[in-house]
């Protein structure tokens, strides 16, 4: 659970915010006039997020490529043939 803190305080004690999110894994919300405004999280928590939707995303992606009838090789060739259309259109010929 996140520890709640105010803005004048998380000013105040920044440097150990910074100490018990880095050694403890530690989230905190900040509060100003009661309301809270950011959120201090680990970073190999935000990365680890990260990582998790991307997932989702490729999972979902694959789930529809596969719904449309869309192979790996269909798309290594459009790839190529818009590759070479590019070339064609920057190169001549």
């Amino acid at each position: 659970m996140p520890t709640v803190i105010s803005a004048t305080e998380a000013k105040n004690r920044f440097g150990e915010v910074i100490r018990r999110v880095y050694r403890d894994g530690e989230t905190f919300i900040v509060e100003r006039d009661g309301l809270p405004v950011v959120m201090i999280v680990p970073v190999r928590e935000t990365a680890m997020a990260s990582l998790r939707r991307f997932a989702r995303a490729v999972r979902a992606a694959a789930q529809e490529a596969e719904t449309l009838g869309i192979t790996e090789e269909g798309v290594e060739q459009s790839v190529e043939e818009i590759r070479e259309e590019l070339h064609r259109e920057r190169w001549g010929g």
